[in-house]
């Protein structure tokens, strides 16, 4: 997040949070259209409009049919040995966005199959109104092969008549619940807004405000507005201790956070707060110095998949896309948004 004038923009970002009113309206909250009865006789007054909800662009069952459409050719095409370049081509065509980075890298990377995995019943969380491309979420155990079972988030998009493609994949941390998501009669959830002013931190705010609590830690003025943790202050504890290690090594290290470009979604939960999924970019910089320590260091292994130079001879510059999943309280709570899920990896690789 570090760069010129980065000062304002943060003082902007804090003053969004702490003045906008939460008077403000709920964006999201559903059009509605009268159902008149008729009167019967020009001398009685008409009765009391009934108030019938905005039918949803996307229906449940439609999602349910979306989701395990993607999830169904995912796991056969997953499961085929070895895999074709067909086969990826498929897997490919059903992501876009963050998780289309992840693929892309996984596959790049390595010329084994990827893993294959197993996926349960969908709690699915489909907004009733939405504006833009249309998108639902779903909560689904994913089981490994070695029979370990994680709680993933699923973000599914559709642009115009295309299918229905995976944007992001976020697990839960281990031992969290999802929280309520708020639904309607008939079992549709209410999409935020990215300006929502109902929340303790915007939609839109929160990938910023993470990115500087991962940067600036305990110390930064972030952190009594997210929750300390291993994806947020660990985060900046991680980089000062890799700053003093590297150097030893003679090595210049930086690592920065930023919001990234792809879609942020909302959604209202049951306690008045909001459900929010969202991607960050982090960009890491080793840069070899001019010291006595040798003019060649290897590539580290997280970073060899991406690259064929064995070596660093000046720079290597690793870019993450990481998919998070994050709860915001209701506004003037006095409790912070916490990260709950987060799934990444280095998705570029630069050497020189």
């Amino acid at each position: 997040m570090r760069e010129h004038g980065r000062p304002g923009v943060l003082a902007l970002a804090l003053a969004l949070i702490t003045v906008i009113t939460a008077t403000a309206a709920c964006s999201g909250s559903g059009d509605v259209r009268p159902e008149r009865s008729p009167s019967a006789g020009g001398a009685t007054p008409a009765a009391r409009p009934r108030v019938v909800p905005s039918p949803p662009p996307v229906t449940l069952t439609e999602a349910a049919k979306a989701l395990a459409g993607v999830v169904g050719a995912d796991g056969v095409l997953g499961a085929a040995t070895p895999h074709l370049d067909a086969d990826r081509m498929l897997m490919l065509d059903q992501t876009r966005d963050g998780q289309k980075a992840l693929s892309t890298a996984a596959f790049n990377g390595s010329a084994e199959a990827l893993p294959h995995y197993t996926w349960g019943a969908p709690r699915l969380l489909v907004p009733r109104n939405q504006a833009g491309p249309l998108w639902f979420a779903a909560v689904v155990d994913r089981e490994e092969s070695s029979g370990r079972v994680r709680t993933a988030v699923l973000t599914l998009m559709r642009q115009g008549g295309e299918d229905w493609q995976i944007s992001s994949t976020s697990l839960l941390d281990e031992g969290v619940e999802p929280p309520v998501v708020a639904t309607d009669a008939e079992g549709y959830a209410t999409a935020l807004g990215e300006e929502d002013a109902t929340v303790a931190i915007s939609p839109r705010l929160m990938a910023p405000l993470h990115a500087t609590s991962a940067e600036e830690g305990k110390r930064g003025f972030a952190a009594k507005l997210i929750e300390e943790g291993p994806h947020t202050t660990g985060f900046a504890d991680e980089i000062t201790k890799k700053r003093a290690d590297e150097k030893s090594n003679c090595l210049g290290y930086d690592s920065i956070f930023a919001a990234s470009n792809y879609p942020v979604h909302a959604l209202r939960t049951a306690d008045g707060g909001a459900l929010v999924l969202y991607s960050l970019i982090r960009t890491t910089t080793r840069t070899i110095k001019v010291t006595p320590c040798g003019s060649e260091i290897p590539i580290p292994p997280e970073a060899r998949k991406l690259t064929k130079e064995p070596f660093i001879l000046k720079e290597l510059r690793t870019v993450e896309t990481q998919l998070y999943v994050s709860t915001v309280p209701v506004k003037r709570s006095g409790r912070p948004a916490r990260v709950i899920g987060y799934l990444g990896g280095i998705t570029k690789v630069t050497a020189s």
